[in-house]
């Protein structure tokens, strides 16, 4: 079994789509998933709700997504009034009415069970929201904290997360995490689109990651240039593939 998994495309259109073309030469797939984030922050909101939805993919919930069951005064934790009710508005007039229902009602995760006890869990952040997410650095105990809940011991396998825009993976008390990190807006200082395959082998799951590269100027350009609130922020920050400032334990800091 394959699955090739994509997340936080954050409306780059250009970055989706070299990820799909480079897709075709590591396919086929039993399923292609989304895991959230397809539109904030990026110049091309609409074209990539319908480029997603014509893949027949299966699509989650990240917390930008989310953002579209709020209004302009209902501003999330964390994010500065005026520049969230900004940034919304602007979305809602690009998507249009149909489509932010579409995001506004996306489930929060989704199970692949290739045999029964090597269940893959896909989230956008973690299991249990759609905010606090999982650093690389991470040290056993605050995994513990986060991933582990109020049960003794998680009933999947492998968990495939996106949210901090960081490609990696390690293990956790025998099972296996994969950040599959952002086609559009990688935060690593590698600006090239990154997506992930992660593979059932009758025993375990394994995953890899794949880079592509495509023309990031072009979309800094119409970052700039189309009218996106805080555009030229989000511009900067896509060409050098970097937050500002080190990545920190709070949502503020890893969304957009």
């Amino acid at each position: 079994m394959r699955i090739a998994l994509i997340a936080d495309i954050h409306g780059n259109l250009v970055a989706l789509d070299t990820v799909l073309i480079d897709m075709t030469r590591h396919g086929p797939f039993d399923q292609i998933i989304v895991a959230g984030d397809l539109v904030w922050s990026g110049p091309w909101p609409a074209e990539v709700v319908d480029r997603v939805r014509a893949l027949n993919a299966v699509v989650i919930q990240g917390n930008t997504d989310a953002f579209f069951c709020r209004t302009p005064d209902d501003t999330p934790p964390g994010k500065c009034e005026g520049r969230f009710a900004d940034q919304l508005l602007w979305m809602q007039e690009q998507l249009g009415a149909e489509r932010i229902s579409y995001l506004a009602n996306l489930p929060f995760a989704h199970r692949v069970i290739p045999e029964r006890g090597h269940d893959l869990l896909i989230v956008h952040a973690n299991p249990w929201d759609y905010d606090r997410p999982i650093i690389p650095t991470m040290d056993e105990t605050d995994l513990d904290a986060l991933l582990m809940g109020e049960h003794s011991e998680p009933d999947w396998a492998a968990l495939a997360f996106g949210h901090v825009h960081v490609p990696f993976r390690r293990r956790w008390r025998d099972r296996l995490l994969v950040d599959v990190a952002s086609a559009g807006s990688p935060m690593d200082g590698d600006p090239r689109a990154v997506y992930a395959i992660m593979t059932w082998d009758g025993a375990v799951w394994h995953a890899e990651h794949y880079r592509v590269f495509y023309d990031t100027p072009i979309v800094a350009h119409q970052m700039r240039n189309s009218g996106l609130p805080r555009g030229k922020h989000f511009a900067e920050r896509l060409m050098g593939a970097r937050y500002i400032g080190p990545i920190r334990m709070s949502a503020a800091r890893v969304t957009g």
